[in-house]
């Protein structure tokens, strides 16, 4: 089964967030908006925690109720046939509930589980049998099988609700709602297994010989029987258990540690000399249990240079080391009655430490697992690296901030972009962003400028000094994003997603009629750079777009006063043309001027 719906009431920061969750997920947004939070909040539910006093809003008590809900569909056909699982199921989805609330007194808290499903409810429910058969319904229902007993009633309950069903079904009353649970055995084979990766943690408590550390989940389970298997281990455990004969004078050819016993003659004479104590002192060692002193013994050593310790070795890798454990205890934890759950990873900022090659290529490893069907990985992020905004763009949620607390997600339908014959919007965004990784840095900021290509990104990188030169006032330099799309035919993929997201934004782009009437330009083909104007213009509406004409080359070099742009390396031509008018040493004319000013005050005010 597949989580696909995650709802949260006053757990934490969040007063209400309601989630889609996709096989793979990336939550992204501002600092301090519950992204990890969210993950939180699945794992509390998942590994069947209690929530703890910093789990309130404000770390303190409260009127207010907290309740998670997770909802799961996809089912495998073992978990729908599992009689501990089908029973819980509501149709063909699991509905989990955590809710907790705080005493009248507000001294204390409770919580429960609970499922969404259908229940029926018998004469006998929540009763004893002593009880139940005092009932002239239940002692009727009761002689037809036979049940005469406490015994009887326990062992035969599942016959006894069957036939109550087909003959007594006007005593059963069929509940819809939600049902207390006990977190039992039935609960935790039915939901996925949870591999939390969180942002900080210490490498030496991953390491540690406890029975909950990944470290030793790994050793038991997976290394320590391999190293048992071998012949080496059992001539060790051998010999062990040949010295411990030896020091309780019981070997098997009588031989004694040379040495020993003359050092315990020594201790005995001083003792007989000080308590008058007429018996001997011998050494004894009880029984040893090997797996626990090999368990603290061993760790991880990085084999480099030098072999050092995980604890010397940098961040990156021991996070990566933490996945990796932890990766490999899922196959193992997730097993239940020869079937294999869902594991579900939940991983803070997976760009942490890490250089961008290598997060590239955790990315890539995270999404090859979340396409296997018994995995689904959740990332919190700020990292443009780790957004799948072709490919997946349903994955994507953007976490905003709304009134009375409450997160607004942002979500993008996975049927946005438009395929018509050659115009194919998710090949073109594909592209774009393969040509310019940095499109995904829009999803992070306040205002986006979407441009063409290199020569507008060239001369807005000066944006804060350009307007301070053109007298602009209350520029948004400071919280935008400029991105080339790389040509015009992708800025209509971008603004849907833009759109969808709810992200402010301008657009900028050529006119493109270069000099040829309408007839002219109606007789080209419908992927020519004019026809993408009306397309723009209809995704993201008049007053976000500003033509330029004819070319952005023209804003700077006046083409009335027969000023000439060169034909070759435009961006570095602009960009330089620009950062000397800001350094006061050329000039441009008023009415390039006037255009200038008027496109900064467009894209970067208010």
């Amino acid at each position: 089964m597949k989580l696909e719906k995650l709802v949260i009431r006053n757990f934490r920061g969040i007063g209400f967030a309601e989630i889609d969750i996709n096989n793979f997920t990336t939550l992204v947004g501002p600092n301090n908006i519950g992204k990890s939070t969210i993950l939180n909040a699945i794992h509390l539910v998942l590994d069947n925690k209690k929530p703890k006093l910093e789990d309130w809003p404000g770390q303190k008590a409260s009127d207010q109720l907290m309740e998670i809900v997770c909802e799961f569909g996809d089912l495998q056909e073992w978990e729908k046939n599992k009689p501990a699982i089908s029973k819980l199921l509501f149709g063909d989805r699991l509905k989990i509930r955590v809710t907790a609330k705080w005493n009248a007194e507000q001294t204390d808290y409770s919580y429960e589980y609970s499922v969404y499903n259908t229940e029926a409810k018998f004469p006998w429910s929540d009763e004893t049998f002593s009880n139940a058969k005092k009932d002239a319904t239940c002692k009727a229902i009761f002689d037809e099988l036979g049940i005469t007993s406490a015994a009887a009633f326990k062992e035969r309950t599942t016959e006894l609700e069957v036939h109550a069903l087909e003959n007594h079904s006007d005593h059963v009353i069929q509940s819809e709602d939600w049902h207390v649970k006990k977190f039992a055995n039935s609960l935790q084979q039915a939901v996925p297994h949870v591999m939390y990766v969180p942002a900080s943690f210490k490498i030496e408590d991953e390491l540690k010989a406890t029975n909950n550390s990944p470290f030793s989940f790994l050793f038991t389970n997976k290394l320590f029987p391999q190293v048992k298997n071998d012949n080496t281990y059992k001539d060790y455990i051998t010999k062990a258990e040949s010295l411990q004969k030896k020091l309780k004078g019981q070997a098997d050819d009588g031989s004694e540690i040379e040495g020993l016993g003359d050092a315990l003659e020594q201790v005995s004479t001083t003792l007989n000399q000080i308590l008058d104590f007429d018996s001997k002192v011998r050494l004894a060692v009880g029984d040893i249990d090997i797996e626990p002193l090999f368990m603290k013994a061993a760790t991880f050593l990085v084999d480099e240079e030098i072999e050092t310790s995980l604890q010397y070795q940098g961040s990156g890798v021991q996070r990566a080391l933490a996945f990796a454990m932890l990766e490999s205890n899922a196959a193992v934890e997730s097993e239940v009655s020869g079937e294999q759950r869902t594991v579900i990873v939940l991983y803070e900022e997976p760009e942490l430490y890490i250089h961008p090659h290598l997060m590239r290529r955790l990315k890539s490893t995270l999404q090859k697992r979340s396409d296997l069907p018994k995995w689904q990985v959740i990332c919190s992020t700020h990292s443009p690296f780790l957004i799948n905004l072709a490919e997946k763009p349903e994955s994507l949620k953007l976490i905003k901030r709304d009134n009375g607390n409450e997160r607004q997600v942002h979500q993008v339908k996975s049927d946005v972009f438009e395929n018509d014959g050659e115009y194919d919007e998710r090949t073109i965004l594909r592209a774009a962003l393969d040509f310019h990784p940095t499109v995904c840095e829009s999803l992070f900021a306040k205002r986006v400028v979407l441009v063409e290509g290199d020569t507008e990104v060239a001369v807005f990188s000066m944006i804060g000094e350009l307007a301070k030169k053109l007298g602009v006032d209350g520029s948004l330099d400071r919280d935008a994003t400029v991105v080339s799309a790389g040509g015009k035919w992708t800025i209509p993929a971008l603004a849907k997603v833009l759109n969808a997201l709810d992200i402010d934004y301008r657009v900028i782009h050529d006119t493109d009629r270069k000099g040829l009437s309408d007839d002219e330009l109606e007789e080209k083909a419908a992927i020519h750079p004019f026809k993408a104007n009306e397309k723009i213009a209809n995704i993201a509406s008049a007053e976000r777009v500003f033509l330029v004409d004819d070319t952005f080359e023209h804003v700077l070099w006046d083409q009335e006063q027969n000023e000439s742009v060169k034909s070759t390396d435009k961006p570095f031509n602009s960009w330089k043309r620009v950062r000397d008018y800001i350094d006061g040493t050329q000039e441009l004319t008023e009415r390039c001027e006037s255009t200038l000013k008027e496109i900064v005050t467009f894209a970067f005010c208010e």
